[in-house]
């Protein structure tokens, strides 16, 4: 996948036309929507069930109120499509034991039927309330060990409020307090186990996302002393809501100029020739998501390429890319991944900082994260360790001197769509970007 790149480059615009030019219609809505869905269900069926027997989980507890919803409740079914979050829901994910399938039940209110394919038991209530129908779950099964999503690291699995709590607290038979454990370790290795067609969603997003960010850093979209950053921005919004992709988060960008330094898009400074351009955006396509940074520079005239010191720089990023992969080896922290990968870049004489991480239906998604280990603000991230099958952002930046620019700094600023493999580390989903893209 590392070979034959500016093949692959253009392999992205002849072999993908059709998703990457669909524009948005209902039945493009209709059709992204329901594949979601499905996905969704499919790796419930197959995956939840033996990964709650690997955490020994009897029972995982979701509790959600409407306007607080639990993140995590994307992954089954959110609110079923026309339906809403209900006002007091529990969602209950039991194993029976062995020989019998996942059991999977929704109490509450405004529960949709299209939530069926992830809750085969729906049962609504009314003035009872919910507490009466939870003690009645729990004592006819008896779980030992019960799921909260409560997590100091894992922001996806820490939506149960602290009255969602005490509320499940009061509704839980005497002595059942001493059963409850995190959900955590259950959502990572969820997040990170991925279905076949959960992978080809995520390549023809990646892809996609790739072509999008080549049209935005073109003279398609960018005429030098005329376009701002901020109409970059706004042309990338624009498309990407044209093309029927969700929200994902907003496309940030900036550029680095010889004797003045970078300037972001809340300066919103026009584009001029000799300038350095950052893209940062992601689409979500069928809730999965991609991530992606990409570099440009905007020739001066009597140019044809970059100045030489802005190539090199681009090289070593390059080559820095090629470090952090072979880093990339299952079962090793992120902590692990990005100290090896900077010391070894500094030893080619490289000034390497490496924060990348795993994404999936987040764009920060649970798992790894090869970022500095301070817990105050990441958690246990960086201790949590590389799974085969991870989708990673291979995020990182190479900074170098710059000889044309009187010895300025520079800051390569990349970010690529990578699927963990344990043969060779990993394999691009779209890309990666060869060589800085010129705009005329």
């Amino acid at each position: 996948m590392r070979t034959g790149l500016m093949t692959a480059g253009v392999m992205v615009v002849v072999l993908y036309t059709q998703p990457i030019m669909a524009q948005i219609t209902p039945e493009l809505v209709r059709e992204r929507t329901e594949l979601e869905w499905t996905l969704k269900a499919e790796k419930m069926r197959e995956h939840l069930l033996p990964l709650m027997r690997r955490h020994e989980i009897d029972l995982w507890i979701i509790m959600s109120r409407e306007n607080a919803p639990d993140p995590v409740l994307e992954l089954f079914g959110g609110h079923g499509i026309t339906g809403w979050y209900g006002h007091r829901n529990a969602y209950l994910f039991y194993d029976a034991g062995s020989g019998s399938a996942l059991e999977t039940t929704a109490v509450g209110t405004h529960l949709s039927d299209h939530l069926a394919p992830f809750y085969e038991i729906r049962t609504l209530y009314g003035e009872e309330g919910l507490k009466p129908h939870l003690r009645e779950y729990l004592v006819e099964r008896d779980p030992a060990r019960i799921a909260i999503n409560q997590s100091r690291t894992i922001s996806m699995a820490d939506g149960l409020t602290a009255e969602l709590k005490d509320y499940l607290l009061d509704a839980m038979p005497a002595g059942y307090a001493e059963r409850l454990t995190t959900a955590e370790p259950l959502v990572v290795d969820y997040a990170s186990t991925h279905t076949p067609a959960e992978d080809k969603v995520q390549r023809e997003a990646s892809l996609a996302t790739y072509a999008l960010l080549q049209r935005a850093m073109s003279n398609e979209v960018i005429t030098p002393g005329r376009t701002s950053l901020m109409d970059v921005h706004y042309w990338i919004t624009a498309e990407w809501k044209r093309r029927g992709y969700e929200f994902n988060f907003p496309a940030s960008l900036d550029l680095q100029r010889r004797g003045v330094g970078s300037l972001d898009d809340s300066a919103d400074p026009v584009v001029e020739p000799g300038d350095l351009l950052h893209v940062d955006f992601g689409v979500r396509s069928s809730g999965i998501v991609t991530d992606q940074q990409k570099m440009a520079y905007v020739l001066r005239a009597g140019e044809a390429t970059p100045p030489a010191g802005l190539t090199h720089a681009f090289d070593q990023s390059t080559r820095a890319a090629a470090i952090i992969v072979e880093e990339m080896q299952v079962g090793r922290t992120g902590i692990e991944i990005k100290r090896s990968a900077e010391s070894r870049a500094t030893a080619e004489g490289i000034d390497l900082l490496v924060y990348s991480h795993v994404q999936g239906y987040w764009v920060h998604d649970a798992g790894m994260w090869a970022i500095h280990d301070w817990p105050e603000r990441y958690g246990d991230h960086a201790r949590i360790t590389l799974k085969e099958g991870d989708w990673v952002s291979l995020e990182f930046a190479v900074t170098a001197p710059v000889s044309e620019w009187d010895d300025q700094a520079v800051t390569i600023m990349r970010e690529e769509d990578l699927k963990v493999t344990a043969a060779d580390g990993g394999e691009y989903l779209s890309g990666p970007q060869a060589e800085l893209w010129l705009i005329r």
